[in-house]
């Protein structure tokens, strides 16, 4: 058993393609992060500017841990000037990870 966040928004201003490269580029800064497996980012085919970023943990007090923490502000950094997220648009679901 363990745990899955799965975040999910809408880029508004046509930054798609940056949003996707600075993934690509992140810093991996979470890889270190307690109870962290591994993370999964996707985006729909016939829907490019929605990205999907699927986290798996040991168990949910160890997302909230680095969701709390100053490395993932610090994380954050590398998000593109100027981006703009569509309103209503963001959530977080969480799941409990059955198996793989």
């Amino acid at each position: 058993m363990g745990f899955a966040a799965l975040s999910r928004f809408v880029i508004a201003n046509g930054m798609a393609a940056e949003v996707k490269a600075s993934f690509r580029q992140r810093p991996h800064l979470v890889d270190n992060a307690s109870g962290y497996r591994r993370m999964e980012v996707i985006s729909p085919l016939d829907r490019p500017e929605e990205i999907w970023l699927l986290t798996f943990w040991a168990d949910e007090a160890s997302f909230r841990a680095w969701h709390h923490s100053h490395t993932y502000h610090e994380s954050h950094r590398g998000i593109p000037k100027g981006l703009k997220l569509l309103p209503g648009e963001t959530k977080i679901t969480r799941f409990e990870h059955v198996g793989s």
